[in-house]
Order: C-alpha cells, then sequence, then structure tokens
C-alpha cells in the first residue's frame, strides 16, 4: 500500500508525539517516508542508507 492510500486519523493535541516518534526513528536509521520496495526491485540500496555499517 503507498502513502497516498492510507488514512490516519488522531485528535490535533497527538499530532506533536507522532512527529517527536518520526523523529526517534530518524535518530535511530528509520526515516520516513519509507521506501518502497516491490518485486522488480533490489532493497539492498535503501536499506544501505538506512544501515550503512551493515552488510
Amino acid at each position: 500500500m503507498l502513502d497516498d492510500e492510507l488514512l490516519m486519523a488522531l485528535p490535533p493535541e497527538a499530532v506533536g508525539r507522532g512527529l517527536e516518534g518520526m523523529e526517534a526513528l530518524a535518530k535511530n536509521g528509520f526515516r520516513y517516508p519509507f521506501p518502497q520496495y516491490g518485486i522488480q526491485q533490489d532493497v539492498r540500496a535503501g536499506m544501505a542508507v538506512s544501515y550503512p555499517d551493515r552488510r
């Protein structure tokens, strides 16, 4: 499912917490928007950006 196919509902006061959570994930190497991988694409190039020290 693509990002433009998703719908998320939450109260306005929860938006700040969600943004803080995405920032925390980015500090750990998990970035948003998430790369889209399909059956025709090799995931190693995209994963190397998030996990440069792993092979």
